[in-house]
């Protein structure tokens, strides 16, 4: 069975699960528009199955037989926390395929929300230098362990990273720090629900781990909650956060929160990727 342009249905939402587990981050709705087209011709590529914008039995199988790049998270929650980053392939590829210059105190910033300022050379060689060429990683270094400005972000533009191989070092390097993180303040996420995880670990990596302090309190009662077993008490604090935020000014953290908490509750289907 073909899948093109303009189909819908299971199939295509089953198909669409399978392309996010090569970093597509597609909502899974079950419509084969212009985002699935996309993922399909950059699945071909990567997969190196030539071909047209559309998948046929082949390039299916292949995409289903594609192992899970994030198995604590699964694709579903690296697309998640993905989304929650970038919002979009069409919004990466628009705004974050070249190092960019995110708002307050932030690094120059690459891929998935790679803070160039938070990290040093053996670091970012670690995390990139099998997917970026070494002219990439030299030019990066210029910028490494500095507080952004537009004359940082605008030396290191001849870097080009593909939404692919964001994805790839975010599933590979950037969520299993965090999850790392996250267990550190949360050591109850591994028993949790994927989706409970997920939750969790986009709440750190938005956050942070520090416990201390009015603006912590949340994170804190949450640390509590977790210890004695009341799982359904979390999604309250969650959204309790909210009041940190300034709705004029950052609506997109009112959101994560408001869909963070969803998360915990419905899984992935209240996120539009089950």
């Amino acid at each position: 069975m073909v899948l093109k342009r303009g189909d819908s249905g299971d199939a295509v939402k089953t198909f669409q699960r399978n392309l996010n587990k090569l970093g597509s981050m597609l909502t899974i709705d079950g419509e084969f528009g212009q985002g699935t087209q996309t993922a399909v011709v950059n699945a071909r590529v990567t997969l190196n199955q030539p071909g047209p914008p559309e998948a046929d039995d082949a390039l299916q199988q292949a995409v289903a037989n594609t192992p899970d790049p994030c198995p604590p998270l699964t694709a579903a929650g690296m697309t998640f926390i993905a989304q929650k980053e970038v919002t979009s392939a069409k919004t990466y590829e628009r705004n974050f395929r070249r190092p960019c210059l995110p708002p307050g105190d932030s690094g120059v910033t690459i891929g998935i929300g790679y803070d160039l300022r938070f990290v040093d050379r053996a670091g970012l060689v670690a995390d990139w230098g099998n997917v970026l060429s070494d002219e990439a990683i030299d030019l990066l270094t210029g910028v490494i362990g500095k507080k952004g400005t537009p004359e940082l972000r605008d030396s290191v533009q001849a870097v080009d990273i593909p939404l692919s191989v964001a994805m790839r070092v975010f599933a590979k390097r950037s969520i299993p720090d965090y999850l790392k993180q996250t267990r550190s303040i949360y050591p109850q996420v591994d028993g949790l629900t994927t989706a409970q995880r997920t939750a969790l670990v986009s709440l750190v990596y938005n956050r942070g781990t520090k416990l201390h302090g009015d603006t912590r309190l949340e994170m804190k009662a949450i640390r509590d909650l977790l210890a004695a077993g009341n799982l359904a008490d979390v999604p309250a604090q969650i959204l309790s956060m909210k009041r940190l935020v300034n709705p004029a000014k950052a609506a997109g953290l009112i959101a994560r929160r408001e869909e963070e908490a969803a998360l915990w509750r419905e899984g992935f289907v209240s996120a539009g990727l089950d």
